[in-house]
């Protein structure tokens, strides 16, 4: 079978179609100013940042703005204890689980260690494992 030679002319690529070029010039300016809420007065934006910015979410309070404290101040500061705030902090329905049966890392009536601060609970004759009501298969 011969070997055909294609010209120059021939192997030319095609210039885009019009309408293609087109599409891509509307395309890329739509990329302008989309609708958005109007600006707010400086003032009011600087309100409303520090508002986003204290706020710790739907269902708690704000946190308050730390301000120079004065010596009786930071006393009645030091006394409240970590979990004191964490627990301000968590919405006052959760639910929390049952608590620990033992403290440290090893199970002191299995000797496991890093296992699970609960023995499940077993129930009925299939021997349903749950922990809070939540089954878990093993």
């Amino acid at each position: 079978m011969p070997i055909r030679l294609i010209s120059r002319s021939a192997c030319r690529i095609a210039p885009p179609h019009p309408t293609r070029s087109l599409l891509l010039h509307i395309r890329h300016a739509s990329f302008g100013p989309t609708a958005s809420p109007p600006r707010l007065p400086k003032e009011e934006q600087e309100i409303f940042e520090e508002l986003q910015r204290r706020s710790t979410g739907a269902f708690s309070q704000p946190r308050e703005e730390a301000k120079e404290s004065q010596p009786s101040e930071l006393k009645s500061s030091e006394s409240t204890t970590p979990e004191a705030t964490k627990s301000e902090e968590v919405h006052p329905n959760l639910r929390r689980g049952a608590p620990p049966e033992f403290a440290g890392d090893t199970n002191p009536k299995t000797g496991e260690v890093g296992g699970p601060k609960n023995e499940p609970q077993r129930w009925g004759p299939g021997s349903d494992y749950s922990y809070n009501g939540r089954v878990t298969d093993f």
